[in-house]
């Protein structure tokens, strides 16, 4: 009897205990003798305004919000204020008409980083049709100057390429406050992603994304109807026209096997080809924004660059991160509804519009 009493002990302290974060014990699954702990938390970041949005509100505490998943009132569990630092990937598109304005792009990027604090952290990833991360994420700013330093003019745009790096791999494993604020015409040419890979990573990210929308179009377009045996001609890349038929009922859809080349397109189809592109990647950029509680901020001229990107460091400093434990606990990779309300008059909350929860 005392022996088996002593066992009994010895595997009751042996046996794990179940872990508890804020107040709620965490998940437990034990798979061929590996411990695995599985949060769940769910983090949105909010911003609060005056209903013309045109106001900040002043300092606010975890019990002035409401959050509702899919209309089920949430506990909220983590609260961080607007003094946690973030975390910013700086995409910035050097190909195009783009090229040749670096030096006013890299003074926009310059300005943006003085409205940041000196915890915040940025990094910089420049595109066109190769991509590359000029810097990770650090609070050095002279080694973002230094990035922004090192811009090149390029050809042809990777912009689902640039993202997803930016979304899986600078980003992927931050916690707290994140965003990608990308500079770009929208129009994607080369790389492997598609936007319809694309998409699902940007709403299980948990990063912002907000698009400084540059107008090429004029410019693309008269590049594309230059003879080809101008030098200075632009051409589609297999990936556009393969997205263009993929989405466009036309003429031009149906004698597509005519088209491998682009210089047999005729010109007013090259026309048709190139503001469909231009639409469909405004389109997109205002799903993704959509998605995560972003915003597009179309820029007619670069000179504009600068009171936008004043404009996004304005958000981002106002911003509230929220966690939570859902109450609908399964893995079924369903879309989710989200909703905050703040609990004090005038003042309203601005947030992602839902997820993805994850699927088993």
């Amino acid at each position: 009897m005392l022996c088996l009493l002593l066992c009994a002990a010895v595997a009751a302290q042996e046996k794990p205990a179940r872990p508890e974060q804020n107040g709620k014990p965490q998940k437990i699954e034990e798979q061929e003798g590996t411990l695995r702990i599985n949060t769940e938390l769910v983090s949105i970041d909010v911003n609060v305004t005056d209903r013309a949005g045109l106001k900040n509100a002043p300092l606010l505490r975890a019990e002035d919000f409401a959050v509702y998943e899919d209309g089920v009132p949430q506990r909220v569990s983590n609260f961080s204020t607007t003094e946690v630092p973030f975390n910013l990937v700086l995409l910035i598109d050097t190909s195009g008409s783009t090229s040749d304005d670096l030096a006013l792009i890299r003074r926009a990027a310059l300005r943006f980083l003085d409205e940041l604090r000196p915890q915040d952290r940025v990094a910089v990833v420049a595109f066109s049709e190769p991509i590359e991360l000029l810097e990770d994420l650090t609070s050095s700013r002279e080694k973002v100057e230094q990035a922004l330093g090192r811009l090149q003019p390029g050809t042809g745009s990777a912009v689902y390429d640039a993202v997803l790096l930016a979304l899986d791999e600078v980003l992927k494993n931050v916690q707290g406050r994140k965003a990608v604020i990308a500079l770009t015409d929208g129009v994607d040419s080369f790389g492997q992603s598609t936007y319809e890979q694309l998409l699902p990573a940007v709403e299980r990210s948990g990063a912002a994304l907000y698009f400084l929308e540059v107008d090429t179009e004029a410019f693309t377009e008269a590049g594309m109807l230059r003879d080809c045996y101008d030098n200075s001609h632009f051409e589609f890349s297999a990936k556009q026209l393969k997205k263009f038929y993929a989405e466009t009922e036309s003429p031009v859809n149906k004698r597509r096997i005519r088209f491998d080349t682009h210089c047999i397109i005729p010109k007013d189809e090259r026309k048709q080809i190139n503001h469909q592109l231009y639409e469909s990647a405004r389109r997109e950029m205002r799903v993704m924004t959509d998605k995560t509680g972003g915003r597009v901020y179309p820029v007619k001229t670069l000179e504009q660059l600068g009171p936008a990107y004043e404009r996004i460091a304005a958000e981002l400093r106002t911003q509230y991160s929220i966690g939570y434990y859902p109450t609908n606990d399964r893995h079924d990779g369903t879309w989710r509804k989200l909703r905050v309300e703040v609990r004090r008059q005038g003042w309203v909350a601005k947030t992602r519009p839902g997820y993805r929860a994850p699927r088993n």
